[in-house]
């Protein structure tokens, strides 16, 4: 797989740092191996640090990371996304908001974690 996560847990959020190629099908596995960490570590909020992840080759591999998203992580999880301005259109978040997803685009962390805070 071309995309790296790392994995940490602070308090009842599960940390999660992606990097590497994003490809269609390494972000299909890349989502599914974090929804597999948050459910062995039984957590519904999720920090993911996409600063690292490349540019997609096109905008249908934003949309099926969007879609995938959504399937797997249901509107019972939350999740912030922290990524880079140049690497962001909103077009996967939009996605998976369409999809019935939690979850919300920063490019600092600091109001991510404030965000993952607010009910």
């Amino acid at each position: 797989m071309a995309i790296q996560l790392t994995y940490r847990q602070e308090s009842n959020v599960l940390m999660v740092e992606i990097s590497g190629k994003w490809t269609a099908h390494d972000m299909h596995d890349a989502i599914g191996a974090a929804r597999a960490e948050a459910d062995q570590r039984e957590l519904a909020s999720l920090l993911v640090d996409a600063r690292g992840v490349s540019l997609p080759g096109s905008e249908m591999t934003r949309f099926f990371a969007g879609v995938r998203w959504a399937e797997l992580f249901h509107a019972r999880f939350r999740a912030a996304f922290v990524t880079e301005p140049l690497l962001f259109n909103g077009f996967a978040l939009l996605v998976a908001r369409n999809r019935g997803a939690n979850v919300a685009a920063f490019f600092d962390e600091a109001p991510a974690r404030k965000w993952l805070q607010e009910s």
